[in-house]
């Protein structure tokens, strides 16, 4: 999350130091205007926005891939994150689920009179 925000920053920066080399490297380098502000900061954030977009659209995704969530399994080991076939995938409610009914469910001490 850092490595994003920092990222973020310095795109939103590339503005004020392309604008800070060529006032450097002008001849005069006395200045005689105001920096245009109002602009470094609208074109900064035009490009941190891109920032945040463009990668998102353009990463590679695999359409036929399902992500089967942290889980346990029957002995009550961890079974972790993967991903599976949408086919192989277990999905909630489905056949592989099993159903509790009222009676099966667990109460709690205060609910039994106890």
């Amino acid at each position: 999350m850092t490595q994003r925000i920092l990222i973020e920053l310095l795109l939103f920066l590339i503005p004020f130091a392309v604008f800070l080399v060529y006032r450097a490297a002008s001849r005069d380098l006395r200045v005689r205007d105001r920096w245009p502000l109002t602009r470094l900061v609208i074109i900064g954030g035009v490009i941190a926005v891109l920032g945040l977009i463009l990668p998102a659209i353009f990463q590679p995704r695999e359409t036929e891939k399902c992500y089967d969530p942290v889980r346990y399994d029957a002995e009550g080991r961890i079974v972790p994150p993967k991903e599976v076939d949408c086919a192989q995938a277990a999905l909630p409610g489905g056949e592989n689920t099993t159903t509790i009914t009222p009676s099966q469910a667990p109460v709690a001490p205060r609910d039994t009179g106890n």
